[in-house]
């Protein structure tokens, strides 16, 4: 592979009252004529029951977000497709000397170390780029076109782990990759995955003329959950 490179409970009460009534006749002990009063008892005071209190739910407790220093990727997993794999340091001889980036092997990751600040952390003020071959035998990047957005990949550093979410996978020729914003531009906290696309019915034989290019964005809340 060759990439050119661009710098409410509601409660209710119950209100109790009863008032009784009665008739009394009293008897006087002069001759003075007979009279009849008329009583009648007080109302007892109203009664005020308590509004039980609706119990209150525990507050969830948000956790925390995990803060991890920014240093360099030592090894990516995407489950999704199976990827798990040793990140190595592509440098500018190695760019020099092949005109771009083209790893070792087949099986390696090559992290670009010439971009600056684009380390793995959650202050990291860069992008992440990791590239890898795709080859009509087994190759560390093969399926890299089988990824779906929100898919997780994660980067294993010296600091910790970090997860990133697919936003979108980009298919385009080479010549374009130098001249797209949205790869070249200095963008906080993205990984950028990058390998040939070789087509199912693609000529073994021939060079490949596209690349094939994932863009993740780190996940604070997975992050800090695991991933």
């Amino acid at each position: 592979m060759h990439v050119p490179r661009r710098a409410a409970l509601v409660g209710v009460a119950a209100l109790c009252g009863a008032i009784s009534a009665g008739w009394i006749f009293l008897h006087p002990t002069d001759s003075a004529p007979r009279s009849t009063v008329t009583a009648a008892t007080t109302a007892p005071p109203e009664i005020h029951r308590p509004v039980p209190e609706a119990p209150v739910p525990p507050t969830a407790v948000r956790p925390v977000d995990v803060q991890i220093a920014a240093s360099a990727p030592l090894r990516l997993r995407v489950p999704s497709i199976g990827l798990d794999g040793a990140v190595s340091e592509y440098t500018q001889a190695m760019i020099d000397e092949h005109g771009g980036y083209d790893p070792p092997e087949l099986t390696t990751i090559s992290w670009d170390t010439t971009i600056s600040g684009g380390t793995a952390g959650t202050d990291s003020t860069n992008t992440v780029y990791l590239y890898g071959h795709s080859a009509v035998e087994a190759a560390v990047f093969n399926d890299l076109k089988d990824m779906t957005p929100g898919d997780v990949a994660s980067i294993d550093t010296a600091n910790g782990r970090l997860c990133y979410t697919e936003q979108k996978a980009l298919q385009l020729n080479k010549s374009e990759y130098k001249n797209n914003d949205e790869l070249t531009d200095a963008i906080p906290n993205r990984l950028v995955l990058v390998s040939c696309y070789r087509p199912v019915d693609y000529n073994p034989n021939e060079a490949t003329v596209q690349n094939i290019v994932i863009v993740l964005q780190l996940d604070q809340a997975q992050t800090t959950a695991g991933c």
